[in-house]
């Protein structure tokens, strides 16, 4: 049992130094517009769930979230003016965004690619499949849901962020989705996958 305990403690460690690193370095973002940009960082926390499951991805979820709110500090953007309410001040209204923006999103990350990795893992020879499509589907979970909580509970600053009139703010989302998420997912779809089969192979995080 503690052998097991050490082991868990590792895959843990492993993949939560890889989101920091990718979390907290330009490497993790690729910046498209002062608001707008191509996450990597979700990729850990897809990876993670193939060998902790759903509960290693709410956490790794959480650590990922950590990254995006430490993010706001070092690197200020568009998002973090109005998650951390840089021309209105600070609330409970603020809070409420970080918890809805920035970690949320994070979070569900790891639970709809661990659910969507378990119900595919389980046909014959779709390992490979289980862990594309859990990576498709994380990532497209990140970016829908944090578009969708600042949409809805942030929709004049959101606006005014991205430079267009509020009516326009629903199509800049569609094409955001359209354009930068679905590649964001077909990168998921790509590199998880391999990530994850390499680990296998080498042992590095195997059961």
């Amino acid at each position: 049992m503690k052998s097991e305990n050490v082991k868990k403690l590792t895959k843990y460690g492993m993949l939560v130094a890889f989101i920091l690193i990718l979390g907290l370095t330009p490497v993790g973002y690729i910046k498209l517009s002062p608001a707008a940009s191509i996450t990597l960082v979700h990729i850990p926390v897809i990876v993670g769930v193939y060998f902790l499951g759903l509960e290693g991805g709410v956490i790794l979820g959480l650590f990922f979230g950590l990254t995006s709110l430490i993010s706001c500090f070092l690197n200020p953007d568009g998002i973090a003016a109005i998650v951390l309410g840089t021309n209105t001040g600070f609330g409970l209204y603020n809070i409420v965004l970080i918890v809805c923006v920035l970690f949320l999103p994070r979070v569900l990350v790891g639970v709809f690619s661990a659910l969507t990795y378990r119900a595919l893992s389980k046909l014959k020879r779709a390992n490979v499949l289980a862990m594309a499509a859990a990576g498709v589907v994380g990532s497209l979970t990140n970016t829908v849901f944090l578009l969708g909580a600042l949409y809805l509970l942030a929709f004049e600053q959101t606006a005014a962020v991205f430079g267009v009139a509020g009516s326009a703010l629903l199509t800049t989302f569609l094409s955001i989705i359209s354009v930068n998420g679905l590649l964001e997912a077909a990168a998921a779809a790509i590199v998880c996958p391999a990530v994850g089969k390499a680990l296998q192979v080498t042992a590095l995080l195997a059961k």
